[in-house]
């Protein structure tokens, strides 16, 4: 949850910098290559609820919260799935697997509100194409994407389902002018952030970034040989064992949606857990026609130990208790992170009085380890830019100006993993000194 990246804790970081102004975030206050530059906010919301729960119980405060999102998301599947009438022992299961196959990407940031609100946005959508309530659907979807718009960059997704579906009502009229009304109406909803048309515009700049998106792991295609795609893999053949096998009747926007975004998750890892939880929906009855007919007796006495369970407040009660008697204490990995390190740089806190070069990675946690001092930068390349990210990228692999950077931003120390190239060619100068050193990290400094 909190130890892939040190983005967890650079939103922690910018949360609690906006409750200890009480303001919104308008232009940087971390970086030495970037201050004061202006800001576009568009995770504000999710970045204050991840502070106040690291505020009440630290690393562990964030990971509960990105569990109980995680929750929700998977128990408000199961429970459209069931609604729609699928079997219990379907919905159980396509549920089970959608959260094995989405699991690569639990991580406690603001991303997965993303996945929560796409729940129910797409049944939103699916009411909205069979003309169920169309007012008052309306006004969800318009609710949704303002909340959607002020907790993550994901709500570009939103668009692409509706779009999907808009463009499968092409030649019902009806159908064709209500989605669009739906669109126009949500466009406008958009714009009820705190930078207004810029933030829809900043996300599709940053997309349309090859260098950018190639640079960073998250967007690249996920490795089918990696331990983390076997979810993935299953989820595919199921998803093609019963296209093939059942043929589900799926309508002209359904069969978009499913092509469009099955192509988005080969495409980038980052579109995996999208693509299952907008999938789950429309496989989900041809399973249950399947089941109905060869395990029917299975299912019956799961339907029957659920109506008579009644578990929920037995497991409510235990996960309260759980959560509220029982320490946990959660911290970083020592061998992956620079701890020790960090503690060097503060018992001899007059020896870097200069600016810093780290690791882009470590970026986020510096946020909020060494709040004295400001980063070269950290996970928020939107705001970086491509101009900045290329210089970054120049110096960590030894290109011919690597060195220009840093004078030029005049670095006076720099934090990086201990068998980075950067320190191999700085151990070459004259004018930089291995003042720190553990398996983990070491640091460089210049001296006149």
């Amino acid at each position: 949850m909190v130890a892939s990246d040190g983005d967890p804790h650079m939103h922690w970081r910018v949360g609690d910098w906006m409750l200890e102004h009480k303001t919104i975030l308008r232009h940087d206050e971390f970086s030495h290559t970037r201050t004061k530059a202006p800001i576009i906010s568009k995770e504000w919301l999710a970045e204050l609820i991840f502070a106040g729960a690291g505020r009440m119980a630290g690393l562990f405060g964030l990971s509960l919260v990105a569990a109980l999102i995680i929750a929700t998301t998977f128990a408000l599947l199961h429970w459209q799935l069931r609604r729609e009438g699928n079997d219990l022992l379907v919905a159980t299961a396509v549920t089970l697997l959608a959260a094995w196959a989405s699991s690569m990407h639990w991580l406690a940031r603001p991303h997965l509100f993303s996945f929560l609100l796409l729940v129910v946005w797409h049944e939103a959508v699916r009411r909205m194409n069979r003309g169920t309530q169309p007012r008052l659907t309306l006004a969800t979807m318009a609710a949704l994407m303002v909340c959607w718009v002020n907790l993550h960059g994901g709500f570009l997704a939103g668009f692409l389902v509706l779009g999907a579906y808009w463009l499968g009502a092409i030649g019902d009229t009806l159908r064709f002018r209500r989605l669009g009304i739906a669109m126009l109406v949500c466009a406008g909803a958009v714009l009820l952030n705190p930078s207004g048309y810029k933030l829809p515009w900043h996300n599709l700049s940053f997309l349309r970034s090859e260098f950018l998106v190639n640079w960073l792991a998250e967007y690249s295609s996920i490795s089918f040989q990696s331990r983390e795609a076997r979810g993935f893999l299953v989820w595919l053949g199921l998803l093609f064992l019963t296209l093939a096998w059942r043929r589900p009747r799926l309508s002209r926007g359904e069969a978009l949606l499913l092509v469009s975004w099955t192509g988005f998750a080969l495409y980038s890892r980052r579109n995996i857990p999208l693509m299952v939880l907008l999938t789950a929906p429309l496989i989900a009855p041809a399973l249950s026609e399947a089941v109905s007919q060869r395990w029917r007796a299975m299912s019956e006495r799961l339907r029957g130990c659920q109506e008579h369970a009644n578990g929920w407040p037995v497991v409510a009660m235990v996960a309260w208790m759980i959560v509220v008697c029982i320490p946990h204490p959660t911290e970083l990995p020592s061998d992956r992170w620079p701890i020790s390190a960090v503690r060097y740089i503060r018992e001899h806190s007059d020896e870097f009085t200069g600016r810093m070069f780290n690791d882009y990675v470590w970026g986020g946690y510096l946020l909020k380890a060494l709040p004295e001092h400001k980063v070269f930068v950290d996970g928020r390349t939107d705001f970086y830019g491509e101009a900045l990210i290329r210089e970054y990228h120049a110096t960590t692999t030894l290109q011919t100006n690597w060195l220009t950077t840093l004078k030029s931003h005049d670095v006076r120390w720099t934090l990086l993993p201990k068998r980075d190239r950067l320190n191999q060619a700085l151990a070459e100068l004259s004018s930089w000194h291995c003042v720190y050193t553990d398996e983990v990290a070491a640091i460089y400094r210049r001296f006149p």
